[in-house]
């Protein structure tokens, strides 16, 4: 059986190759020791034997192939801190993972140390290594050449031509999210007045923070409403930019998709503004790609939209499969 990780911005998502999906919100999990984690798991997935997990953790800026979990240094990254929420909840499941002696592979992230179109580097970050798993669930099912706009907590949108990604626009570059956004004006002089942090205020520039709501339930419908077409305006931008670029590398006609919690909700709008069909992906797509990651290396894949696979990770996991 392979298991998928997706550390998401507000709750861990675990799928196996076999369907099973189980979602854990970052709070919780916080609350939870590693080995309390890893019976959760065991238990919520049916898990009786794990032949390989495919696991993400945060931005992944530290590494540039995909790695065994214990050849990473600093859980993937270059520094802890960092752009987005800090809760605690991925590094307990990080370590309930690390503990559990499955054999696991670490996904990077896309960064500027990645092999993408040298353009799109002139930004350290594109986007975190879930939106791997999400790409290859898509380039799985037979699509080589792909735009998706991952739009929920915050929006990331990304490139992938002919099996390859080349190229992200990160979550605190261009469009906002529900809950965290690039920083504005406002946001820039507050910081220099020293009322905020940079990072409190990428977590204070979404839309829904914007308008003083904690979640799309809290809203009224007109601000519901208002939120969905906000969100959807600048998720089709964000796509409409990556069509200019996907043009200039010659593919005119890439698969367009948008992912996260509200995609059903804004998929027909999005569409709408991009004159183009719009599919939308589940809120475990992103765990079931890397399921299917850890599946694809675990049967001898050198690398996976041409991110490489280190010697060590390819090895033949066969033997260190873990009966449970």
């Amino acid at each position: 059986m392979f298991v998928g990780v997706d550390h998401g911005t507000q709750a861990i998502r675990l799928a196996t190759s076999e369907g099973r999906c189980w979602e854990l919100p970052r709070k919780e999990a916080s609350r939870i020791s590693p080995n309390g984690l890893l019976v959760l798991i065991k238990d919520e997935l049916a898990l009786s034997k794990v032949d390989m997990v495919a696991l993400t953790y945060s931005m992944g800026d530290g590494l540039t192939k995909i790695v065994r979990i214990e050849d990473s240094t600093n859980r993937g990254l270059i520094q802890q801190d960092g752009a987005g929420l800090h809760i605690g909840g991925g590094t307990n499941l990080f370590e309930a993972i690390r503990i559990s002696g499955w054999p696991c592979v670490l996904l990077p992230g896309i960064h500027r140390g990645s092999d993408i179109d040298p353009r799109l580097k002139v930004f350290s970050h594109g986007m975190s290594p879930e939106k791997v798993g999400l790409a290859y669930g898509v380039f799985r099912q037979g699509e080589n050449s792909i735009i998706i706009s991952d739009a929920s907590s915050n929006t990331v949108t990304f490139a992938v031509l002919k099996g390859k990604i080349v190229g992200a626009i990160d979550a605190a570059i261009f469009a906002p999210g529900l809950m965290q956004g690039p920083l504005d004006v406002e946001a820039i002089r507050a910081v220099d007045a020293s009322k905020m942090t940079a990072n409190q205020a990428f977590n204070q520039g979404g839309i829904l923070t914007k308008i003083g709501r904690s979640s799309l339930q809290d809203c009224s419908p007109h601000e519901k409403s208002l939120a969905l077409e906000t969100l959807a305006l600048f998720a089709a931008m964000e796509i409409s930019a990556l069509q200019v670029f996907m043009r200039d590398l010659g593919e005119p006609e890439p698969a367009i998709y948008v992912g996260g919690a509200p995609s059903l909700l804004i998929r027909k709008r999005v569409a709408q503004l991009l004159c183009r069909e719009v599919r939308s992906l589940g809120r475990y797509a992103a765990a079931m790609g890397c399921a299917l990651i850890a599946e694809d290396i675990f049967n001898g894949a050198d690398s996976i939209l041409n991110i490489e696979v280190d010697e060590r990770a390819k090895r033949n996991p066969k033997q260190d499969s873990i009966d449970i």
